[in-house]
C-alpha cells in the first residue's frame, strides 16, 4: 500500500513537469481513453488530418502507409468498453512518455461479436514541440 501511495506521488509529479493535467493521473487516462475512440474513428474514415493531430510524425507515417494497404474500402470499428491504466511515466531528455495500458471489449464487423483486446500505447509529450500528448507507438499485448 506504501508502495502505491509512493508511486501515486512520483507520478503526479512527473504529469506536473510533463505539461499540466495538475498532476492528475485520473485526468491523463480520461485523456487517453478519449484518445483512443478518437484515434479509432480517424482510422476508420481513413482522415490524416486527425491522425496527425493525434500521433507523432514517425508513427503517422506508418499509420499512412497501413492505410495505403488497407486500401479505400470503409472501416468500422466500435469500442465496447475501455479501460485504461497507467504503467509508468518516464522523463526522457526532449519528452515526457506515459505508457498506458488499454483493455477492453472491441467490434469490427456489424455481424460479429464483440472481441477482447490489450495494447500498450506509449504517449509522448514532447517538450520543445507544445503540441500536448500524442501518441507515439502501439504494441499488442493480446
Amino acid at each position: 500500500m506504501l508502495n502505491r501511495l509512493r508511486r501515486r506521488v512520483a507520478l503526479r509529479r512527473s504529469l506536473r513537469r510533463a505539461g499540466g493535467l495538475g498532476g492528475d493521473v485520473d485526468e491523463l487516462l480520461r485523456l487517453a481513453r478519449l484518445s483512443f475512440v478518437q484515434l479509432q474513428a480517424a482510422w476508420d474514415r481513413g482522415d490524416l488530418q486527425v491522425l496527425g493531430a493525434l500521433t507523432t510524425g514517425p508513427l503517422l507515417a506508418d499509420l499512412r502507409d497501413q492505410l495505403a494497404h488497407r486500401g479505400p474500402g470503409p472501416n468500422r470499428t466500435e469500442v465496447v468498453s475501455l479501460e485504461a491504466r497507467l504503467l509508468g511515466l518516464e522523463e526522457l531528455h526532449e519528452a515526457f512518455v506515459a505508457s498506458v495500458e488499454f483493455s477492453g471489449l472491441i467490434r469490427e464487423r456489424v455481424d460479429d461479436g464483440a472481441e477482447p483486446f490489450r495494447e500498450l500505447w506509449l504517449l509522448a509529450n514532447v517538450k520543445s514541440a507544445g503540441r500536448g500528448w500524442q501518441l507515439a507507438q502501439v504494441q499488442s499485448l493480446s
